[in-house]
């Protein structure tokens, strides 16, 4: 069952402490308008974000032992977003840990190796990055060791779409990471 297979994982490596186990990638839903500025999610994208999150919720199934982190760009639309998967995981009876990534890890125009040492730095088995593109195509190319698979994969990263990567036996994050699903607002993905 893909539903089970994320939560089994992340039981499982929470008594190994094996680091970061499933990422979910997200761009962050459809903002307001440019010149409205910090730029929040609009109705639309305040929709688009808890579809994501009712996705996340069902593709991670029963909560691990150890909790999910969250992290986000700063940016309020990407907050926003966050907060949306955020309160999904509290009502999945996930323990969630949310705060705002460190400057230039996750910014629209971040070095991807940025984003990858906070993947490597991060202990919880789940790690939900909620970001912007280009970035994002470049960070999950990165992850799964295909940096000319930037543009294919940029193409995954819709408003509050993106992608869940799982890694692969107990490399590093660099290219330790393979594509397990596309999450596709609005679709039951999971």
């Amino acid at each position: 069952d893909a539903a089970a297979a994320p939560a089994t994982a992340a039981g499982e490596s929470a008594g190994a402490g094996g680091g970061v186990q499933h990422l979910i990638l997200l761009r962050h839903g459809t903002p307001v308008p440019e010149d409205q500025d910090p730029r929040p999610l609009s109705a639309q994208g305040q929709q688009e974000a808890r579809q994501a999150a009712e996705g996340v919720v069902g593709y991670l199934g029963a909560p691990a032992a150890r909790g999910v982190r969250l992290v986000h760009s700063g940016k309020a639309r990407a907050e926003e977003t966050a907060k949306a998967v955020e309160a999904a995981l509290k009502e999945a009876d996930w323990k969630p840990c949310l705060a705002a990534a460190p400057a230039g890890t996750i910014d629209p125009k971040a070095d991807p190796e940025a984003g990858v040492a906070l993947v490597d730095g991060t202990a919880e088995p789940v790690l939900v990055v909620v970001g912007h593109l280009p970035h994002m195509g470049r960070f999950a190319a990165s992850l799964v060791g295909n940096p000319a698979a930037a543009g294919r994969l940029g193409g995954a990263f819709n408003p509050a779409g993106g992608l869940a990567l799982r890694r692969l036996g107990a490399g590093g994050a660099a290219g330790g990471f393979e594509e397990a699903k596309a999450i596709v607002p609005g679709e039951e993905w999971w």
